[in-house]
């Protein structure tokens, strides 16, 4: 019997969802394992080989989507994801294998060469699921996303602390292995969408030609590349102070113990808030429109950020960290459905690519910046962060009052 896109669908979301719990498995423990398996003591030399290695994947990534973007349209959506995640999986798991900061240097390096969950699966979320209920659809899967944010440090924190670092990252490679497998047997594509086509859009939407033809397509479409504009700020300012946060919570520990399942679970009830606010943000979207939602997450998000700072133990920052959490889960859902209603179907693979390239970018930079502050102080991390969701929070402002 043929499948319906809903038992497609049902398994991409359980698949990425899974997908995301494996790399949340291992990322977050990644400035531990350098200090107690690595052997990097020195504080100074620990954050700048944190930032350099979590910004590689990122900058690898930014590299490589549009390319995996426009062979999803070209070729097939379903061996794009399933690209990623059998990728990721072999990856992760030789990283459980590393002696020296430069080894988990490149192989973080080719996790972001190959692997790109999060695009994959939403633009082949776009592909099966009706425009009638993309929206839902999209919002459900961000949910599954911060889901497994959510499930993943809990679950990686007690490995970490119980079984050691290293196991972490085969838990993390067994997930992706599973999840790639319930893509193989469980999705069914129609690859129509893939055949070639020389054919002109309606306004604001993309012609199928080369690279650096979308690129200048792309730079006059404003719409879109306000909202590229958006995702890299944003994304730039939400990873600035994730590789600082394992080693901030040791300092305002009272004991330094179980550090891992502290990083875990702060980050664990923050992705919780935020499938909150993007299943929340999804009502508001009706009302408000996306523009307007996106507009109110970030003023929310911004407005939370920085009163971290004056967090003086675990609880407090884990408390603390909730809020502007839920008001930043709801803006990826927004800001891919209107990506997505802004493109032709046959070209949303390769702008959902640019999209994770520039978010990708910003996520390479924000760790940077992260490190760069935190060499004054820990705590100088959250406003620099909230100061930089300023940026995209005025490009939305300018932008609503044309609508108006």
């Amino acid at each position: 019997m043929k499948k319906t896109w809903k038992w497609n669908y049902a398994a991409v979301l359980v698949a990425e969802t899974l997908a995301i719990t494996g790399f949340a498995l291992s990322m977050p423990v990644i400035p531990l394992f350098l200090a107690d398996e690595i052997g990097i003591t020195d504080q100074s030399r620990l954050k700048i080989w944190t930032g350099i290695i979590q910004s590689s994947a990122s900058v690898a990534l930014a590299v490589f989507a549009p390319v995996w973007g426009r062979l999803a349209d070209i070729y097939s959506r379903r061996a794009m994801l399933m690209r990623a995640m059998f990728g990721g999986a072999v990856i992760v798991s030789l990283m459980s294998l590393v002696n020296a900061p430069w080894q988990l240097l490149i192989l973080r390096t080719a996790q972001g060469c190959l692997t790109g969950t999060v695009a994959a699966a939403s633009v082949l979320t776009v592909g099966i699921v009706p425009q009638v209920s993309l929206t839902m659809s999209l919002g459900l899967l961000q949910t599954g996303i911060y889901v497994g944010n959510s499930l993943g440090p809990l679950a990686g924190g007690l490995i970490t602390d119980f079984r050691g670092h290293r196991a972490a990252f085969l838990g993390t490679g067994a997930i992706l292995l599973v999840a790639a497998l319930i893509v193989l047997r469980g999705v069914k594509e129609d690859t129509h969408h893939a055949a070639p086509a020389e054919r002109a859009c309606g306004k604001g939407k993309l012609k199928r030609e080369g690279f650096l033809g979308d690129l200048k397509l792309l730079a006059s479409t404003p719409d879109i590349m306000l909202l590229l504009s958006v995702s890299f700020l944003f994304q730039m300012a939400n990873t600035t102070a994730n590789p600082i946060l394992p080693l901030f919570l040791r300092e305002i520990s009272t004991d330094g113990r179980y550090i891992g399942s502290y990083t875990g679970l702060v980050l664990g009830l923050g992705a919780a808030a935020g499938a909150l606010g993007a299943i929340v943000s999804g009502k508001f979207c009706l009302r408000l429109g996306y523009w307007k939602t996106m507009l109110v997450c970030l003023a929310g998000g911004c407005a939370g950020v920085a009163p971290q700072a004056f967090a003086g133990s675990l609880p407090q920052l884990a408390l603390m960290h909730l809020v502007p959490s839920m008001f930043l889960g709801g803006i990826a859902p927004a800001l891919q459905a209107l990506l997505a209603t802004h493109t032709d179907h046959d070209h949303q693979g390769r702008v959902f690519g640019l999209n994770t390239s520039v978010s990708s970018t910003g996520a390479a930079l924000g760790p940077l910046i992260g490190s760069a502050a935190a060499m004054l102080n820990y705590r100088a991390v959250f406003p620099v962060t909230a100061l930089f969701l300023c940026l995209p929070l005025v490009i939305l402002l300018r932008r609503i009052r044309t609508l108006e």
